[in-house]
């Protein structure tokens, strides 16, 4: 080996050996930042002074947000044909009968539905992420997987 590839080896293992200092530090001091320090949790908790007004009720849960509202490109989860249930209690919700990009709520927001079909022929629209979020396919479609096809045979002149 001459002296100049070895000279190149060096700074390249000095190099790499710094990078990996550097990494090393920046992990250690940013998982500092997440961890509590053991000195607050060794101290009592401070006792609170009783409050003289009984504590009011806790307000309801705020309702999840649809991450589907407002969305024009929205990746549909279920087909039309699929048979839905609730996840809760599996009581059947209907066929999915069509898919809208954008319709309108009663709200007057707009985003991506599903158009369900219930068992009395009655047709409920629903938010595409709610219901994702909250309905399960019933029974498997039927899928077909294409038969691969044979690669092209070159042509011969």
């Amino acid at each position: 080996m001459t002296s100049i590839a070895v000279f190149r080896l060096k700074v390249m293992g000095g190099a790499l050996l710094g990078l990996l200092v550097a990494i090393t530090l920046l992990t250690l001091l940013s998982g500092r930042r997440d961890t509590p320090s053991p000195l607050a949790e060794s101290r009592p908790a401070e006792v609170a002074a009783p409050v003289a007004s009984p504590a009011p009720e806790s307000p309801a849960p705020a309702p999840v947000v649809s991450r589907s509202r407002g969305q024009i490109e929205w990746a549909f989860f279920f087909r039309p044909g699929d048979t839905l249930s609730r996840m809760t209690d599996g009581s059947p919700l209907g066929v999915v009968a069509r898919l809208e990009r954008r319709h309108t709520f009663p709200d007057g927001s707009t985003g991506p539905a599903y158009v369900v079909r219930s068992a009395d022929q009655q047709e409920s629209a629903f938010d595409a992420d709610e219901l994702e979020r909250r309905a399960r396919i019933e029974t498997i479609r039927d899928v077909r997987v294409p038969l691969a096809r044979p690669p092209a045979a070159p042509t011969t002149r």
